[in-house]
C-alpha cells in the first residue's frame, strides 16, 4: 500500500465514524421530541423523566434528572438551569446530570448543539405545558367569576320580584276579597230588592256590574304582576300571553322567538318585564298599532337582544315628550342598568322602536 492511500483511507474512516455519530445524534433527538410531543399532561413527569436521563447519558453523566432548587452539594453534578421556564413562572427548576461516567463525553460543537437541543425540548415541552395549566386555571376562575356575577344579578333582579309579589299578595288578600264581598252583597241585595221596588234593583244591578269588573281588572293586574306563564313556561310563552292581552284592545301582535331554550329565571323575569311595559306604552299611545316582538340570542351566544316596534297608530314624539311614554321607558332603563345592559328607544317613520339587549354571563 501507498504512503498516499493510507491518509485516505484514515480520512474516510474519520468521515464514516462522523457520519454515524451525526445520525445516532439525530436519531436520539428525534426520539426524545416525539415521545415529549406525544405524552399528554398526565404522564409528563415520566416523559420529562426519560428525556433528562437520555440526555444525562449523551453528556456522560449516570443519571438525569428535573430539580427544584437543586442541592449545590454534589460539586461534580451538572446543573443546568431552565431559565426561559423561569421567564413563564416557573422559577429555580433545573436539569441536573450527576454520577459522572465521563464528563468529557461531549467534545464537539455537534454534540454540544445536541445536548443543547434537547435541555431546550424539555425546557419548551414544560413551558407549553405550564402555560396549559395558567390556562385552565383561567378559565376556571372566570367560570367562577361568572357564576358570582350570575349569583349577583339574580338577587338584583329578585329583590324587584318581591316587591312586586307583595303587591300582588296584599291586593289579592286585600282589595280584591273586599270587592269580591262587596259584589256578593250587591247580588243579595238585589234579590231582595227585585221584588219590592224595580228601580232600586236596577240601581243596584248596575253596581254589581261595576264591582264584577272591578274584580275582573284587579285579576288582571295580580296576574300582570306575576303570570304564572313565566315560571311554568318561559318568558316567550308569558309574552304571548302579554300579546294576546294588547291584541284583545284591538291591535295586531306578531311574537317571534329564536332562543331555544330556558333562560336563568332572573334573566327571564327581566326580560318580561321590558316586552311588557313596551306593550303598556303601546296600548295606552298607539291604539290599533300593529306590532312586533321579537327575542333572539346574539350567534355569538354575548347577549339576548328584545326588540319591539309598532307601526302605525297616534304614537308621537310629542306624546313621548310630554311624559307618559317616557317614565316607562326610564323604567325600562333602570332595569337594563341595573345588569349592565342597554336599552335603545326612538321613533321611527312610522311608528316606535325599544331595543333592550342583555349580556349573557355565565348562561
Amino acid at each position: 500500500m501507498s504512503n498516499d492511500v493510507i491518509p485516505l483511507a484514515l480520512d474516510l474512516r474519520s468521515l464514516f465514524r462522523d457520519s454515524e455519530a451525526r445520525a445516532a445524534r439525530l436519531k436520539l433527538l428525534i426520539e426524545v421530541s416525539r415521545d415529549l410531543a406525544n405524552t399528554d399532561a398526565g404522564r409528563l413527569d415520566e416523559a420529562v423523566a426519560r428525556a433528562a436521563q437520555r440526555a444525562a447519558l449523551f453528556a456522560g453523566y449516570g443519571v438525569g434528572t428535573l430539580q427544584e432548587n437543586p442541592e449545590p452539594s454534589d460539586t461534580e453534578a451538572l446543573v443546568i438551569p431552565l431559565s426561559a421556564l423561569a421567564e413563564r413562572g416557573r422559577p429555580d427548576v433545573s436539569l441536573v446530570f450527576s454520577t459522572p461516567m465521563n464528563p468529557n463525553a461531549v467534545t464537539t460543537q455537534e454534540d454540544a448543539d445536541a445536548l443543547r437541543l434537547m435541555v431546550e425540548m424539555i425546557e419548551a415541552r414544560l413551558t407549553v405545558d405550564l402555560q396549559r395549566r395558567k390556562e385552565a386555571d383561567l378559565l376556571v376562575r372566570l367560570e367562577r367569576r361568572e357564576k358570582e356575577l350570575e349569583q349577583v344579578l339574580a338577587r338584583v333582579v329578585n329583590a324587584q320580584e318581591g316587591e312586586r309579589a307583595a303587591i300582588s299578595a296584599d291586593l289579592h288578600d286585600g282589595v280584591a276579597q273586599q270587592i269580591a264581598a262587596l259584589h256578593r252583597r250587591l247580588e243579595l241585595v238585589h234579590l231582595d230588592m227585585a221584588p219590592i221596588d224595580a228601580r232600586v234593583a236596577r240601581e243596584v244591578e248596575l253596581l254589581i256590574g261595576v264591582a264584577r269588573q272591578a274584580v275582573t281588572d284587579l285579576r288582571g293586574v295580580i296576574a300582570g304582576l306575576r303570570p304564572l306563564s313565566l315560571d311554568d313556561l318561559g318568558v316567550a310563552a308569558a309574552l304571548r300571553e302579554e300579546a294576546r292581552r294588547l291584541q284583545a284592545s284591538g291591535h295586531r301582535v306578531e311574537v317571534s322567538e329564536r332562543i331555544g331554550a330556558r333562560l336563568p329565571p332572573w334573566l327571564e323575569t327581566l326580560l318580561f318585564r321590558v316586552g311588557q311595559e313596551a306593550f303598556n306604552n303601546i296600548a295606552k299611545h298607539a291604539p290599533g298599532a300593529t306590532v312586533a316582538l321579537d327575542l333572539a340570542l346574539l350567534p355569538d351566544r354575548s347577549a339576548i337582544v328584545l326588540t319591539v316596534e309598532n307601526v302605525g297608530g297616534p304614537l308621537s314624539e310629542a306624546s313621548v315628550e310630554y311624559g307618559t311614554p317616557r317614565f316607562g321607558l326610564e323604567m325600562m332603563r333602570e332595569r337594563l342598568l341595573s345588569v349592565a345592559g342597554t336599552l335603545e328607544a326612538g321613533p321611527t317613520p312610522n311608528g316606535f322602536l325599544i331595543r333592550a339587549r342583555v349580556p349573557l354571563a355565565g348562561v
